[in-house]
């Protein structure tokens, strides 16, 4: 071993060790739970491969889950001396297109230039929409609700599961399918990909003959990370490009899978591996000591997500356990009357906590707030925005871009133009609101009665009440009605907007009058249509405690700065769990731990499936499941400590319950008084350890490591 690598490898842990110790002629299935060194693990592990079995950098292929960990991993091997020119670290896709791209340069596959603008490909999708709802509606111009974004997901889903249009199938709408085949159609005549094609082109490309005599085999040594959240696309293009030859090493945590929804499967982490790659010896190699937080959290952890069904069994230790650490539940009453205002009792005692942090000179940037949905976080962003905290909002700003609020904020918009002379960007807008819900209006009589108003300069009001327009339009009597009765509604929203606190009446009538549950289920699912009309509520107490008319609430909502001019890197952090994999920060805040927010459980998971072969879906989770994996994700995100709001024992989560947070600081905190008092020695660990048995932890538990540490110092992480 050379002297650079022997000094750092002092530094590991036996179970690091172990895997960097592995006989290179095997595939690995490293486990690695959550702040174990996976990534210091890998690098080592490739240069061991490099210095010691003289394996050349340029036979080593390493795979990451995106471009952050593509860098850092970088980082970590170039420090080792290993030359990243030589033995590239790629993303999927830099890896997908990098062998389209040499394809296409040999002759071997017809060029097509990578389309990259979002907006471009919604568009397209949305124009193979329409002409789909064109030759399959008995009245084609009639609008139903869906949009071109549900569209592009289930593209999505499918593509990751490498199913043709052809053999697409859907368990509930099959317009979807028929999105899919005209899409597919129009980027072969138009000849470009987009991101979602590029996985699954490269593995029909390795599957010709030629694609495979010029790719297969080529490397050593393949190692891939996060491999828990591996689509069946990128699984099938690893074994293409490993063949017989490579060697590979997977590491990930099938406890961590939480991106099935876009067609990851756990499956492959737990067994699925090691059942298709049997050219070479296979090994299980755990890593479960978390060098990112104390014993409290590791414990908390291990309790919550041991008891699923659907896991690889582990330990989860940490590896210096008396590194402080804890969990802290903040309760709230739960909403009790008939119609309840928006109950923020839980958000505004983790804004207690984070302004007793910042008391204590805790910089915000050591702080995340993370939510199961972007839903379940605008109540703290108002929270936040009242006591002045700086924020920043993943993805868009607080209130104004947030999904959830668009269909209501669009109403207002229509309330607050009731009277204004049309203009081009209110005339599209109403043309779509008209059926939302849907008003059995037709596309092209609507179209028809807007131009004839703004052509005499007509208002929205002008619109909606003129009976005889309708009628020449060809609009139904039935229609017309329900089109004078949403102006009625809109016509009395106008007249309160002005008042002084008109905002807030305003979005309460709009509430009671607009069938807003209808208009979202034509395009969302039950779950996301509850989240969107929680946020109406939410955002009707904003608007009620801002005490202002519609136009200024208008105004307020676009004038706001979550930053308050503070630099976004040292800004309190507001994102949801989907988004922070592989991060930690010292202190994070999990607003609304409630049944029905988290967990929110949903019958159908994904509706996408292959009508020739069904083991496409097979691994797919229980919503339990990946709920529950939400929730370990969330919690060991923390080094310090995890802040829970939560309604009382009937309402929170039971995920809560499962963790066993009050019952694991008790032992915790007995263990620690006793272990302060007395030196550890073999016979009081066994006394400790026998009484932690007997308790309702019951388990070997992590404070097994207290005695441990006293042994060994910490190792590199």
């Amino acid at each position: 071993m050379t002297s650079a690598l022997a000094a750092s490898a002092l530094q590991l842990t036996a179970e690091q060790q172990a895997v960097l110790d592995a006989p290179p002629s095997a595939h690995l299935t490293v486990l690695a739970v959550a702040g174990s060194g996976k990534t210091t693990t890998m690098a080592h592990r490739i240069a061991h491969l490099v210095k010691e079995h003289g394996v050349l950098p340029a036979q080593i292929r390493a795979v990451m889950f995106n471009k952050a960990a593509q860098l850092h991993f970088e980082r970590k091997l170039n420090a080792l001396r290993v030359s990243t020119d030589a033995a590239k670290v790629q993303t999927w896709h830099a890896l997908s297109y990098a062998l389209i791209r040499a394809a296409e340069r040999q002759g071997m596959i017809d060029e097509a230039p990578l389309l990259t603008d979002q907006i471009s490909i919604l568009r397209a999708v949305g124009e193979c929409a329409r002409e789909a709802l064109a030759d399959r509606s008995e009245k084609p111009e009639e609008d139903d609700g869906r949009d071109a974004e549900s569209c592009l997901e289930a593209i999505r889903e499918w593509k990751s599961m490498l199913v043709l249009p052809s053999h697409a199938g859907h368990s509930d709408d099959d317009f979807l399918v028929d999105v899919y085949s005209r899409f597919e159609k129009r980027r072969a005549s138009e000849r470009f990909r987009t991101f979602d094609d590029l996985t699954a082109d490269a593995v029909r490309l390795l599957e010709t003959p030629r694609g495979e005599s010029a790719f297969a085999a080529r490397f050593e040594h393949i190692v891939v990370d996060e491999f828990q959240d591996v689509d069946l696309a990128q699984f099938r293009l690893l074994t293409l490009l490993a063949s017989s030859r490579a060697r590979v090493t997977v590491i990930g945590d099938d406890d961590q899978t939480i991106h099935e929804w876009r067609g990851a499967r756990s499956g492959f982490i737990r067994g699925g591996f090691a059942r298709q790659f049997r050219t070479h010896p296979h090994l299980t190699l755990p890593l479960t000591r978390s060098f990112r937080f104390g014993a409290a959290i590791a414990q908390c952890a291990w309790n919550a997500i041991a008891v699923s069904t659907e896991r690889v069994p582990k330990d989860l230790f940490a590896h210096d356990p008396r590194k402080p650490s804890r969990i802290v539940l903040r309760t709230a009453p739960e909403e009790t009357s008939e119609e309840p205002e928006v109950n923020l009792a839980e958000a505004d005692a983790l804004i207690d906590d984070i302004q007793s942090l910042r008391a204590t000179h805790v910089p915000l940037c050591d702080m995340v707030v993370l939510g199961r949905s972007w839903t379940q976080l605008l109540g703290m962003q108002w929270r936040l925005l009242a006591a002045e905290i700086p924020f920043t909002v993943d993805q868009h700003n607080a209130f104004v871009e947030d999904p959830s609020l668009a269909l209501l904020r669009q109403y207002l918009t229509l309330v607050e133009r009731f009277r204004d002379p049309l203009d081009d960007a209110t005339a599209r807008m109403l043309g779509v609101l008209v059926n939302r819900p849907f008003r059995k209006v037709t596309k092209q009589g609507i179209v028809k009665v807007i131009e004839g108003v703004r052509a005499t300069g007509g208002s929205i009001a002008d619109v909606l009440f003129d009976e005889a327009a309708h009628k020449l339009a060809g609009i139904f009597p039935a229609a017309s009605a329900a089109l004078r009765h949403m102006g009625s509604v809109l016509m009395k929203a106008s007249r309160l907007a002005e008042e002084p606190c008109g905002a807030a009446v305003v979005i309460r009538m709009l509430r009671r009058e607009i069938e807003f549950r209808e208009a979202l289920a034509a395009f969302r699912s039950e779950e996301s249509v509850a989240a969107c009309l929680r946020a109406y509520e939410v955002f009707e107490g904003f608007a009620r405690e801002s005490a202002c008319t519609l136009r200024a609430l208008d105004e307020i909502v676009r004038a706001v700065d979550t930053t308050q001019g503070v630099p976004t890197h040292e800004c309190l952090r507001v994102t949801t769990v989907h988004r922070v994999k592989g991060l930690e920060w010292k202190h994070v805040f999990v607003p609304e731990c409630d049944e029905g927010r988290m967990p929110i459980l949903s019958e159908a998971q994904s509706e996408c499936f292959d009508t020739k072969d069904a083991s496409k879906t097979d691994g797919r989770s229980s919503a339990l499941e990946s709920e529950r994996r939400l929730f370990y994700v969330a919690i060991t995100r923390a080094s310090e400590c995890c802040w829970i709001s939560c309604g009382d024992a009937t309402a929170r989560s039971r995920f809560i319950d499962d963790a066993l947070i009050e019952e694991t600081q008790q032992a915790l905190d007995a263990f620690k008084r006793a272990a302060d008092q007395t030196p550890i020695d073999a016979p009081i660990l066994r006394v400790m350890l026998a009484a932690l048995e007997s308790s309702s932890v019951a388990r070997r538990g992590c404070e097994l490591a207290f005695a441990q540490s006293a042994l060994a110092p910490p190792a590199l992480a």
